[in-house]
This record gives structure tokens, sequence and C-alpha cells, in this order.
């Protein structure tokens, strides 16, 4: 805003000497202020000052972008954290029980009333469980080492924060969401910002426009002088207003043309660039929003599912320990058992990441408001 109001300066110099032959020394001390203003007759100056305003807001509104993302991968890396630990504890669970029906079929191989080769399944089986558990806490190690790389948190503290405040599963949202209005998205950072660089393009068309009209300038001084020669001392103001000058560009080349049809191309283009945003995040809340409603119907599909195999597991093991039923049978139900649990939580995981993913397309709380008033704060 600078550019918009007078430009002041004070100056304060002191010179002795001879200034001509045959005359005394002379000492000279002088105090002024000068100024410079250039009126703003066309609207160059507030064409830039608007555009100074709109990339400081679209610059904040970047920052706000940059805070919306790293909380959502944080968010999102939390909630794999916790899935992957729920799938470590499913593991485990699958580990001991294959560890228990190896023991009891070598129990009952040693003894004869099963084949060897029943044995050595039994053995692969269990050796496959401890597998998977040691492949899930690598898998969890990882998870925890990318969240302290992200949180800057020391690693012990936290997984203390880790354990103190555990994530709960996931469940079905208490509300629905079907559309949400269009101006929401105009509250995304990063819309926000594109909005913010077009009207820069435009001031910049405007400002390269009023470089090809007249300009107007003043000037004015003021200064106390005062003389010392030969113990003779003078003192006195001087003063001077203007002058008042009108330039006006004659003959360049075209360059102030060309400049023009350069800033109104770059506008061209950077309403391009605002449109194609806009496009994106309206697809961004469209995806989320149909995302989430196929893990909400999803949900009950695959409840239904991990509890009708978890109930045959049970059965299956049952017949197994009475001899009804073959381990070829009991591995094919805890096969089927371990999947369906595995994708119950993984839906899960899915379900709070397309609430991450929400929250994200639509800003995650951005307000431009707090971004343009404090904008015109800082440049008050």
């Amino acid at each position: 805003h600078s550019a918009l109001v007078p430009n002041v300066g004070a100056q304060v110099s002191g010179s002795r000497g001879v200034s001509q032959l045959g005359l005394p020394v002379t000492t000279t001390q002088q105090v002024g202020i000068q100024a410079q203003w250039e009126i703003d007759l066309v609207g160059a100056n507030r064409a830039v000052s608007r555009a100074a305003q709109a990339n400081v807001e679209g610059s904040q509104a970047q920052w706000h972008d940059a805070r919306v993302s790293v909380a959502a991968e944080v968010a999102n890396l939390y909630y794999s954290l916790s899935t992957c630990t729920r799938q470590l504890a499913l593991a485990q669970r699958d580990a001991a029980s294959r560890q228990e029906t190896a023991r009891l079929t070598e129990i009952n191989a040693k003894a004869g009333f099963l084949a060897p080769s029943v044995g050595a399944m039994a053995r692969a089986s269990a050796a496959d469980g401890n597998s998977r558990v040691t492949q899930q806490t690598a898998q969890c190690a990882l998870g925890t080492k990318a969240l302290v790389a992200l949180t800057a948190i020391a690693e012990p503290s936290l997984k203390q924060k880790l354990a103190l405040a555990h994530v709960k599963p996931a469940h079905g949202a208490s509300i629905s969401i079907a559309s949400v209005p269009a101006h929401t998205i105009a509250q995304r950072p990063d819309v926000f910002s594109a909005e913010r660089d077009v009207m820069v393009a435009s001031a910049q068309v405007g400002a390269a426009v009023a470089q090809r009209l007249p300009r107007l300038s003043l000037n004015g001084s003021i200064a106390g002088t005062r003389l010392t020669s030969n113990g003779v001392d003078l003192e006195g103001t001087t003063w001077s207003f203007g002058p008042l000058a009108i330039s006006l560009p004659l003959f360049d080349g075209g360059q102030r043309a060309a400049a023009v049809r350069s800033a109104e191309a770059n506008y061209q283009a950077v309403v391009s660039t605002y449109r194609a945003k806009v496009r994106h995040a309206v697809r961004e809340v469209e995806e989320a929003l149909i995302n989430l409603d196929s893990t909400q119907a999803r949900a009950i599909d695959a409840r239904v599912a991990s509890d009708g195999y978890a109930q045959t597991l049970s059965a299956t093991q049952t017949r197994f320990s009475q001899g009804l039923a073959s381990l070829v049978e009991l591995e094919d139900a805890r096969r089927n058992a371990l999947a369906s649990e595995s994708a119950l939580l993984a839906l899960d995981l899915e379900r709070s990441q397309v609430w991450v993913a929400l929250y994200r397309a639509l800003g995650g709380g951005f307000e431009p408001q707090s971004v343009t008033h404090t904008a015109q704060a800082a440049s008050s």
C-alpha cells in the first residue's frame, strides 16, 4: 500500500570549505525534508496494491492447505497403525490356534491315530501362522516409524501417547451426508488460493494497461539552512513545491502493448487453472461421498460374513477335536475366518480413511474470512 501514499525522507548535512576564490571559509549546515508522491491518476498503483493483497491471502491459504494435508496424513497413519495393531492381535490369536492344533496333531500322529503327513501339515500351518505374526509386527513397527517422522514426536513419547489413547474401532457414522452445498467448495484452501491467483492476474492486466496511460507525480521539499563565515551567521528556510509532472508514453516499439497481451494471456491461463481446481475439488468431494456410502453398505455384509465364518471355524474345531473332521477342513475353515475378519478390519480402516478424505476435500475447517482479516490487519 506504500505506493498509494507520499514518500517522505529527511536529510541532515554539513560542510566547511571555500567554494570560490577570494571568499572566506564558510560552514554550511542544513536540515531538510523531501517528499515525493505519484498521484494514482489511472489506478495503476491501486491495481498493484490489490494484487499484493490477493497474493498475501493466497499464500496464507496455501499454508492452511499444507496444514490440512499434514493433519489428514497423520490421521491416516494413525488409523493405519491402529488397524495394524488389531491385525497383529488377530494374527497372534490365529498363530496360537494353529500351534495348539499342531501340538494335538503331533500327539495323535505319534500314537498312530493320524498319518505323519497330517502332522507335517499341522506343523507347516503353525509355521505359517508364526510367519504372519512376524510380518505383521514388522508392518506395525514401520507404521510407528512413519508416524514418528511425520509428527516429530520422539518414539517413546509417541508410543506412550498411543497406549494411553488408542483409537476405537470404526463404526457406522451417526450422520448421513448425501450432498454438500456448492459454496462449501470455495472454503477449500487450494480453491481459495487459486481464486486469489485470478485476482492477482486480473490486477496485473490492469497494471499493464495503466503503463500505457499518463502518469502524474508531485515533488516538494523544505529545508532549514545556516551559513557561518567570518563570524557572521545567516539562517533561513528554503522550500520548493513541484514540479507537478505529467508523463505520457508516446513510442516504445510496442513493449507496453506486448506487456498487456502477455498479462491477458496469463489471466486466461490462471482462470483455466482455477476452473480445473474447482472441478478437481468437486470430484474429490463426490468420490468421498460415494466411498462413504459404499463402506456403509458393505459393513453389514462384512459383519455377517465374519460372524458366519467364525461360527464355522468354531464348529469345525469341535468336530476336529472329536475326530469327525479332517485337518484339511479345519485349515480351510480357519483360512476363511481369518480372511473375513481381516477384511472387516480393512473395511473399518477404509471407512476411517474415507472420513479423513471427506474432511480434506471440504477444506479441513479452513475459514477464508480469517485469512482476509489477517492479511488486512497485517497491512494496516
